[in-house]
């Protein structure tokens, strides 16, 4: 039997609801027994069925018949670990994308769960297509594409901080930001800008008179600095370092909150003027 019957009668299986949505598949010796096949006919059956989203693979687990929920998992699987991949530099500024069939294998995904992931990314300026229309070339976009740069210096940034590179109290200027990690410093400049409003940095200002950029929040775009506690006490070698870190955090938590309230004034002044504004009407 061909492989293509083999996928026909397992989809009308499916549909008849002799294999529910979530139900394991039988295994591949038993496919084997039952159609009378090859291995290498029923794995190219199950892997058209995967492709056209019946079902869908777990590692070390087998292969199941699709639920609406696997879609969604599947889709952030994929599109995430590519966007780690670009951010990372393991896929490089102006480097093609393997082929979505490779991909999909790859992931254990179906073929449309692919390209809606390189859909999303290619929105979001991190990928990019040859022609004006989506096509099967895909690339990652370059360090010329202003969106990608500030996207990319954005994302690495944010990398640094969360895995503790980049340390709270630490300062980084524009010139620091394109010498570590590339582009323009118009990029630079806005994807650090990016970061303070999101509150994982504050401007500060040198004592040379140039504008730097302070490391004050981490995991969540809301976080504040908090004191850091020595890892270990009984080390004094190692626990030294970190008693500089509570009164450094303590400085910039005061500057935030100062910004904070002179942010607060000056939006109670702008309703005042509103508001006087009227009466004089």
């Amino acid at each position: 039997m061909t492989f293509e019957r083999i996928a026909d009668d397992l989809r009308q299986q499916i549909r008849d609801g002799e294999l529910r949505p979530g139900q394991l598949l039988p295994t591949q010796s038993q496919l084997m027994q039952t159609y009378k096949a090859s291995s290498l006919t029923v794995q190219k059956a199950i892997r058209l069925l995967r492709n056209e989203g019946w079902v869908i693979a777990r590692q070390g687990r087998g292969t199941f018949v699709t639920r609406s929920a696997d879609f969604e998992d599947a889709f952030e699987k994929v599109a995430g670990d590519l966007q780690q991949q670009i951010y990372s530099g393991a896929l490089a500024p102006g480097a093609r994308l393997p082929a979505r069939e490779v991909l999909a294998e790859h992931y254990a995904v179906p073929l449309n769960v692919v390209t809606n992931a390189i859909a999303l990314l290619a929105g979001n300026f991190l990928l990019r297509y040859p022609g004006d229309l989506p096509g099967d070339e895909v690339y990652v976009r370059d360090w010329d594409d202003h969106g990608f740069a500030t996207q990319l210096i954005h994302g690495r940034l944010v990398r640094k901080i969360r895995d503790g590179s980049l340390a709270r109290g630490a300062r980084v200027t524009v010139d620091d930001v394109v010498e570590t990690i590339g582009g323009d410093p118009e990029s630079a400049d806005q994807a650090l800008t990016f970061l303070a409003l999101e509150g994982r940095m504050k401007k500060a200002h040198q004592r040379n008179g140039s504008m730097a950029y302070a490391v004050v929040g981490g995991e969540f775009g809301t976080e504040v600095p908090v004191a850091v506690q020595p890892v270990d006490e009984s080390d004094k070698a190692s626990a030294a370092p970190q008693k500089e870190f509570p009164a450094a955090a303590g400085v910039a938590d005061l500057a935030y909150k100062l910004e904070r309230a002179l942010e607060r004034i000056e939006e109670l002044e702008e309703r005042v003027e509103r508001l006087e504004g009227r009466d004089a009407k």
